[in-house]
């Protein structure tokens, strides 16, 4: 790694004109200046295009889609048109605090040479930790009921996630290894993959708030339908990666429970919770979300 790597940093828009140079600037700004900045246009209809080409700083790239794919694909195109060593995340509706990259790169120059990732902590407003929202919670994420944060996180995150896309700083060419992100994910898409920088390397943590996210309306992190069925994609892949089943049990009597409270989809979640029993038998709280969800159709 050279003294000052090009960090490419990846930020996807789909639709968000009213956030969009607020999150930008947040990028351009920052103290540390060897970047790239690949602004990914997921062909938004809403004017965002306009804005963008008003960006005369030399640093920033715009990949435009002309057809919207999706958050996964509209990261995936901007992975594999970075340059740079090193590989962040940006959202369309965040903002990076002042410092970032730099405390970023310089843990990352300072960690083991296994380390893959560095991030941080990110400050959410519109949620507290109990993922209750409300215009006036707050939370920080990772937050202090989390013991270990550093080193081989995969125990961990095969239970849940504390590493989100925008903290993230990872090398390019472990970003490509992995294969990017999954273009059929509409929530989680994180979680996802930040498993699989996980069986690559360690992780670096710095504990410092150096992004604030903002929930809104249009979040892909709302617990919509198509957001449990990626979680479920996200837990078969973990099975066929061997986890084991007791903690697949977990996520499957969750999203079970979930799922088979919509409606036409209580079959489906009634699946989910006999192999969370099958998995864990003598688990009580399973039991009754089982007997719940038969008892309703």
């Amino acid at each position: 790694m050279t003294t000052a790597p090009l960090v490419s940093i990846i930020l996807p828009t789909y639709n968000r004109a009213h956030t969009l140079l607020r999150a930008v600037n947040s990028v351009l700004n920052q103290n540390y200046r060897e970047i790239e900045l690949i602004v990914v246009d997921d062909a938004s209809t809403d004017g965002s295009a306009a804005l963008l080409a008003e960006i005369r700083d030399p640093r920033v790239r715009v990949i435009y889609h002309e057809n919207n794919k999706g958050l996964g694909a509209a990261r995936n195109t901007g992975v594999f048109a970075a340059t740079g060593d090193l590989i962040a995340f940006q959202d369309s509706d965040d903002e990076w605090l002042d410092g970032k990259l730099e405390k970023q790169v310089t843990a990352f120059r300072n960690a083991s040479l296994d380390c893959v990732c560095v991030y941080c902590i990110k400050i959410v407003y519109g949620r507290n930790a109990d993922r209750i929202a409300g215009d006036r919670q707050v939370v920080c994420v990772p937050g202090p009921e989390f013991g270990k944060v550093s080193g081989d996180l995969r125990k961990i995150l095969w239970r849940t996630n504390l590493v989100s896309t925008q903290t993230i700083l990872c090398t390019r060419e472990v970003a490509r290894k992995v294969g990017g992100f999954d273009n059929r994910l509409r929530n989680s898409v994180d979680w996802d993959f930040v498993l699989r920088l996980a069986e690559q390397g360690t992780f670096e943590f710095v504990n410092l708030p150096l992004v604030n996210t903002y929930i809104q309306n249009d979040s892909v992190s709302k617990l919509t339908q198509k957001a449990l069925y990626s979680q479920v994609i996200i837990t078969n892949k973990m099975k066929r990666r061997g986890v084991p089943r007791e903690i697949l049990a977990e996520h499957w009597a969750r999203l079970g429970y979930h799922i088979g409270k919509r409606g036409n989809t209580k079959r489906r979640g009634a699946v989910l919770l006999r192999n969370a029993i099958t998995a864990r038998p003598l688990h009580a709280k399973t039991w009754l979300r089982y007997i719940m969800n038969r008892l309703s159709m």
